[in-house]
């Protein structure tokens, strides 16, 4: 019988020595060998997707050219402000830039809480489509949601667009 109990003892030394090495070791290997984690800074998460659609047209008229630059931003693919530029170049010194009459910008600037500013020879538009509810003014039918659509209709009023992705 003693040797039972003597084999008895050594199968529970050897059974507490397991148990042992699975408590211990786990720790130990997480301080010697520790997962590496990428840091990523909360700023770093919320930064969204800004892409700039950029669009430029030259017209020539008897008296004047017409360069109109159009530059829409989309974050998370959604319209949020647009800038048009109209920059005037006469050709007949005896026109007066005054007497320019550019249609398209004469209609945006009677939006509400539209942005202009004028010089000499340049017109400028600032809308801010986050602040305010654009959807259901006719005078941007043609000013979509979605910059794919948006570069279609450019297009095909004779614009030459390009995207970047500014953020």
């Amino acid at each position: 019988m003693k040797k039972e109990s003597g084999a008895m003892k050594i199968l529970c030394y050897l059974g507490i020595f397991v148990l042992l090495i699975f408590i211990v070791l786990p720790p130990l290997f997480r301080v010697l060998f520790p997962e590496e984690e990428e840091v990523v800074t909360p700023n770093e998460e919320q930064k969204p997707t800004i892409m700039r659609l950029t669009c430029s047209k030259e017209e020539d008229f008897v008296d004047y050219k017409l360069n109109t630059t159009i530059n829409t931003d989309y974050v998370d693919d959604k319209i949020s402000t647009s800038t048009f530029t109209y920059q005037v170049n006469i050709v007949d010194n005896s026109l007066q830039p005054e007497g320019i009459l550019i249609e398209e910008y004469e209609n945006l600037k009677k939006l509400d809480n539209v942005d202009f500013s004028e010089e000499e020879t340049t017109y400028t538009l600032n809308i801010n489509y986050d602040q305010f509810d654009y959807s259901n003014e006719p005078l941007l039918e043609n000013h979509r949601k979605v910059i794919v659509d948006q570069m279609v209709v450019y297009s095909d009023n004779g614009f030459e667009c390009e995207t970047t992705k500014i953020q």
